[in-house]
């Protein structure tokens, strides 16, 4: 049976790792060494703060996490923050806006072999090439050329959407719809493009800023 996974998020003071009560510590520690080697790149000198879900740490267990983050080159901050656990349910249960999904930006160009994983929406100032990845649960908007592998909508998302000056991606997925890049060579768009769920497929289009 599959258990909730532990959550990396961005915020303003640097990582925020979400620890839910109903995994064991080793499993916390299992996953979050998979999710922080799939991208180490980008994880690498970010300060982490831990935040817990209806559970204390102990002190070996504080000390394990340390241990962990530090190899990945991060550090943990001082101040742990605990989470109520009437809070978290509340959040669970209310319709999620997407006006207020969190945003991940990143200055920088994405290379071949780095991947991104983020719950919300992801923001690139630069380019997504060939061989890179990104996935997010929400929108994916690339203020370059997007070239890589791009998942909005990753949990099911139907209403997200792919926006990139420059729209080439070797794979482009929204929820469980995927698209690839077609053979043979197309004229380059004049402008930049957005990529949508329409009648069940997935539809690329020039972008209009009146577009809702």
């Amino acid at each position: 049976m599959s258990k909730e996974a532990c959550i990396i998020k961005g915020t303003k003071h640097g990582l925020s790792i979400l620890i839910p009560s109903g995994l064991t510590f080793s499993e916390v520690l299992a996953q979050l060494r998979a999710r922080l080697a799939s991208a180490q790149e980008f994880f690498s000198g970010a300060t982490v703060y831990v935040s817990t879900t209806d559970r204390e740490l102990k002190p070996e267990e504080k000390r394990q996490l340390e241990q962990t983050v530090e190899e990945f080159g991060m550090v943990i901050g001082e101040k742990e923050v605990a989470e109520p656990p009437v809070a978290v349910a509340e959040r669970k249960d209310e319709p999620r806006d997407e006006a207020s999904e969190d945003t991940l930006l990143v200055r920088r160009t994405i290379r071949s072999g780095q991947r991104i994983w983020y719950d919300g929406n992801v923001v690139i100032l630069g380019d997504v090439n060939p061989g890179a990845e990104i996935v997010c649960t929400g929108d994916i908007l690339v203020l370059g050329c997007l070239r890589g592998v791009a998942h909005a909508g990753c949990n099911g998302n139907v209403n997200a959407s792919v926006f990139a000056f420059r729209l080439e991606p070797t794979q482009l997925r929204i929820a469980s719809y995927i698209s690839r890049s077609p053979d043979e060579k197309l004229p380059k768009p004049l402008g930049p493009e957005v990529a949508r769920i329409c009648d069940n497929v997935i539809q690329i289009s020039a972008y209009q800023s009146n577009q809702s």
